[in-house]
């Protein structure tokens, strides 16, 4: 009886010890599950973050995290426009590069940026420049050239040579005095996604 006993006891122990091991793997399984998921999202998150790299902006990388584009016709002259919109998110608010293309002459006609600058007397503000081939309001060494190619259905490529884009308002305000104009190295991008307001409203055009 008392080997009886013992054994069963044996058994037992043995029992619980198996059931403890395996416990003891299965937590360890999730953990380590747990840590790949987070370090999934945490990459996820860092690159969304840092974005995607379009060009210098005096000097300083700017990277964009989302584009997109919108292809019109306008209803009087018959004009093709392209707008690329590139568009940074910040931890409060966003920054934004824009380009202008004339379809029918293959040409960057227009840019325009607006960028969250150090403002004197501390905090941001909102700082607005614009550029246009026949504009008036450029600087002399001011520049502005490109090309787009619409060649794919969806998918937008081009390039931009934008230098000495003027900011618009409040020019004091700057903490920075040399960001009072711009300049962008020279910049290519592809494979962003357009819509073409024709296909999407038929013959409906732009006033």
């Amino acid at each position: 009886m008392k080997e009886y006993i013992t054994l069963i006891t044996i058994l037992l122990l043995v029992s619980c010890k198996s059931e403890t091991k395996n416990d003891t793997n299965q937590t360890v399984q999730v953990e380590q599950k747990e840590q790949a998921d987070n370090k999934e999202i945490t990459t996820k998150r860092e690159i969304e973050s840092k974005g995607t790299f379009l060009c210098k902006i005096n000097g300083k990388d700017w990277s964009y995290t989302k584009a997109s584009g919108i292809v019109s016709r306008h209803r009087k002259t018959k004009k093709r426009t392209a707008i690329i919109t590139f568009t940074k998110q910040l931890d409060k608010g966003k920054e934004s590069v824009q380009l202008f293309y004339d379809v029918d002459k293959n040409i960057l006609e227009e840019a325009t940026a607006i960028l969250k600058l150090p403002k004197k007397g501390g905090g941001k503000m909102s700082a607005m420049y614009r550029i246009q081939l026949n504009g008036s309001k450029r600087l002399p060494e001011s520049e502005i050239s490109g090309t787009i190619d619409l060649s794919n259905a969806t998918a937008a490529s081009g390039t931009a040579e934008v230098s000495k884009m003027k900011i618009r308002f409040e020019e004091g305000n700057l903490e920075d005095e040399t960001m009072s104009a711009i300049t962008f190295t020279p910049l290519n991008f592809s494979g962003i996604g357009y819509s073409d307001s024709e296909k999407l409203f038929g013959s409906q055009n732009n006033d």
